[in-house]
């Protein structure tokens, strides 16, 4: 993360509050920044460069010392974004990102100088639709049509048939998949921790249960791989020989699309698909909700009532008289 103002773009900023920006930015630099996701770091980061690239673009200030300079430039971008192809939830956190730099630099924040435009915001926001489309699922049943279709004899594929059945058991998101490390392992408890999530800002972690299926595709990866310790999910080479380092977000989006290819799913899959997936297939078999929340570490029900809407609307309200 680069603190050199001058590179940001335009700012409209008096003497004091530069310092004072300077200041909070190199300490989030320096102290913060490696404590947050890196998920949550890269969002932050682009959504943040987005909006200094419009700025600059349209030769007005990203941040000033008075925020009615602030909001204009706020509210342009906003419309810029309202505009767009952008989905409801997508704009939303673009401008959470801007307002989290606008708080780390202790600048004066439009948003609650202005209840105006805090209601224009809301107001205008509502025109786009907010429910989101959830991932394609993959379910119990298309992870053992895929393990079974799956030549685990290769490194490659048998990494493929590790990974959806470790996702699928433990509802692990992406981020914690990434950064499973051997030592994370409980065989005999049949547990896996995530020593952070991002639902999770106290750092206390969670466990994702492990099936003895899943055990013994775990323990051919480990032996094949000559894994002993750190990141259990590696990169692979072009010659698909095992690295240190492990397997970033794109390269588990490909890996879970081959999948779909090799089970001639309709559609794609995505690195969400066994969370949802997961779901699905506790609630078919009459899993409580709660337990359900418990399993994916969730806070409430509502993202495991969300990822449920298709099964629920096939077996409540009116499905239930006729």
């Amino acid at each position: 993360m680069n603190t050199d103002m001058t590179l940001f773009g335009n700012f409209s900023l008096d003497e004091k509050d530069r310092n004072i920006a300077m200041q909070n930015l190199t300490e989030l630099r320096d102290t913060v920044w490696e404590t947050m996701s890196s998920n949550t770091r890269k969002a932050y980061q682009i959504d943040f460069n987005q909006y200094l690239l419009f700025c600059k673009r349209h030769e007005m200030p990203a941040l000033a010392s008075d925020w009615k300079v602030t909001k204009n430039s706020c509210q342009a971008y906003f419309d810029d974004l309202m505009n767009s192809s952008l989905k409801h939830h997508t704009i939303k956190r673009k401008l959470a990102s801007i307002r989290f730099f606008i708080g780390v630099s202790e600048l004066p924040d439009p948003w609650k100088h202005s209840k105006l435009f805090s209601r224009y915001i809301n107001g205008k926001l509502k025109e786009k639709p907010a429910a989101q489309r959830q991932a394609k699922p993959l379910k119990l049943g298309d992870v053992r049509k895929a393990t079974k279709l799956l030549n685990i004899d290769t490194l490659l594929e048998l990494r493929d048939a590790v990974l959806i059945n470790v996702a699928l058991d433990t509802l692990f998101r992406a981020s914690n998949i990434q950064t499973i490390d051997v030592k994370h392992i409980d065989w005999e408890a049949k547990t896996i921790f995530a020593p952070r999530s991002k639902t999770d800002p106290t750092g206390e972690g969670h466990f994702g249960y492990l099936s003895d299926e899943t055990a013994e595709l775990l323990s051919k990866w480990l032996f094949k791989a000559d894994i002993t310790e750190g990141f259990v999910f590696r990169k692979l080479s072009p010659k698909h020989t095992v690295q240190k380092m492990p397997m970033q977000y794109q390269a588990l989006l490909k890996r879970y699309e081959a999948v779909g290819l090799v089970i001639n799913a309709d559609g794609k899959f995505t690195c969400h698909s066994t969370r949802t997936g997961g779901v699905l297939t506790l609630m078919e078999a009459d899993v409580p909700i709660a337990e359900i929340v418990l399993s994916g570490n969730w806070k409430t029900e509502t993202m495991a009532i969300r990822y449920a809407q298709q099964y629920q609307a096939g077996k409540t309200g009116m499905a239930k008289v006729r």
